[in-house]
């Protein structure tokens, strides 16, 4: 029987808890090192399972064009002689990096074999607000399915002998696909709203604090205190 501690919702939490962590980790020889340590957990796991590893380095590579955006913004500045680099923005950029990367790798290494279903009841079994649980169901249904039918929409247009090129119908068809996405992405939200509300459910949270009648008071009370503290502290 498998361990209390490897059920999925706990490995969600500490999932979580980890990203919490290395994100106030400020040292990047620290995070250079958790981040060898953790890749080369990951690449052991994924060797035994028979996992492809090339599909994972794919999605890292991928991952990754981002972090170069981050360089090319952070590593220069402009000052009185011009453009130059900036030291302290490429340490920002390095520490950025080296999080998301080691982000990445915890979250394949934690949730790794854990399927979109076995998500769903791992994110029910968690001490969220009912709103949000149904939320986050109702985003990796849809995301999924809309993935499929991206995937189909572009298997029909290389069948169909579609290359990509600049100029205006390449234009034209991606925003056909696009419209295409939304639309479809509409109905499936208005079928699932139709079958959620044939078998009684109601977006409204039983136990949730925003429905009892001393609560406005204490958002309004909250608000004012607020207002209050940020004239102080700008005088």
């Amino acid at each position: 029987m498998k361990s209390a501690i490897f059920q999925p919702h706990f490995r969600l939490i500490f999932t979580f808890v980890l990203g919490l962590s290395v994100s106030a980790i400020q040292n990047p020889q620290w995070l250079l090192s958790l981040l060898c340590l953790t890749a080369g957990a990951l690449l052991v796991v994924l060797i035994r399972q028979g996992k492809p590893l090339a599909f994972y380095l794919r999605r890292a590579l991928i991952f990754n064009l981002f972090t170069l955006l981050i360089w090319l913004t952070l590593s220069w500045k402009i000052s009185e002689n011009g453009l130059e680099w900036h030291v302290a923005g490429m340490h920002t950029a390095l520490l950025i990096t080296l999080r998301m990367n080691l982000i990445l790798c915890t979250i394949w290494l934690c949730l790794i074999n854990m399927t979109d279903s076995i998500l769903v009841q791992a994110v029910s079994k968690l001490p969220l607000p009912d709103k949000l649980i149904h939320l986050f169901i109702l985003t990796v249904r849809y995301i999924s399915l809309l993935g499929e039918l991206n995937r189909q929409m572009a298997q029909a247009m290389k069948a169909r002998g579609f290359q990509p090129k600049f100029n205006r119908r390449t234009f034209s068809v991606i925003a056909q696909r696009v419209a295409l996405l939304l639309i479809q992405a509409m109905v499936q939200v208005e079928k699932s709203e139709m079958a959620l509300k044939a078998r009684g459910f109601r977006f409204a949270s039983r136990s949730s604090l925003l429905d009892k009648p001393w609560w406005k008071t204490v958002e309004i009370s909250t608000a004012l205190l607020l207002i209050i503290g940020i004239y102080y502290a700008q005088r």
